[in-house]
């Protein structure tokens, strides 16, 4: 079996834990970090979930990878590995990152012979290089936050293409393939109308969804087991 992944790319243009409502929560994520994020990264992350899903009328349980089920049931279930430094805290600067960073898969879902599966992952280190040119002004905290909210949004990306199991693309909105700097880091970036649909239908009528058995380590699919992420042209089909 070939896994592959479908690919968020970066596009460049000119110019605590959150509160958990599992108890009516019909999407899972479970989670894991190559390094310990801060609190507020961590916040900012699932509050930004939460908010661009709550527009289409679906609630998101945190769950660490590992942790116990405990009888619990949820409609879907997603795995997302933040692979790097997922804080702005060792940063070398902004003078030390590379001068081309466009174009770069920014978040990956896998795919296995054609089936798109519920494992997901952002890339931490391109995507905080990325965004790096914004934050020269801003505090560590600020930075963090902002970070915080860009792994939100490559998040939100990649769970759109789980729930709908396709490797499609939109035109606007976080279901876009490429996103810019401004759209990873503005106060407000959403779904386009047509997502926004498509998943307040499935969380009012559920659809058969991926199941994950026991999330765990060893659910995750070996790294030697997941190609390069693809180009735009090879996943937009």
């Amino acid at each position: 079996m070939t896994i592959r992944s479908i690919a968020l790319l970066a596009m460049a243009v000119p110019f605590s834990v959150c509160a958990d409502n599992s108890s009516a929560a019909p999407l899972a994520v479970y989670y894991s970090f190559d390094t310990p994020p801060s609190a507020l990264l961590i916040t900012e992350m699932q509050s930004e979930v939460g908010r661009i899903l709550a527009a289409a009328g679906v609630r998101v349980a945190w769950r660490a990878v590992g942790s116990p089920r405990n009888g619990e049931d949820f409609q879907g279930i997603v795995v997302f590995r933040f692979r790097g430094a997922c804080s702005f805290d060792r940063d070398p600067g902004p003078n030390r990152y590379p001068a081309k960073s466009s174009g770069q898969p920014l978040g990956a879902t896998d795919v296995a012979d054609g089936q798109v599966l519920p494992f997901g992952a952002v890339d931490c280190d391109r995507l905080r290089q990325f965004i790096a040119p914004l934050m020269k002004s801003l505090s560590l905290e600020e930075r963090n936050a902002i970070l915080g909210r860009a792994m939100a949004r490559v998040g939100a990306h990649e769970i759109y293409h789980i729930l709908t199991g396709s490797e499609e693309h939109a035109r606007r909105g976080i279901a876009r393939a490429s996103h810019s700097r401004a759209e990873l880091t503005a106060p407000i970036f959403a779904f386009a109308r047509a997502e926004t649909d498509w998943l307040r239908a499935w969380a009012a009528a559920p659809v058969p969804q991926p199941t994950v058995a026991a999330v765990g380590s060893d659910t995750i699919p070996r790294e030697t087991e997941i190609t390069a992420p693809e180009s735009i042209s090879s996943v937009a089909r």
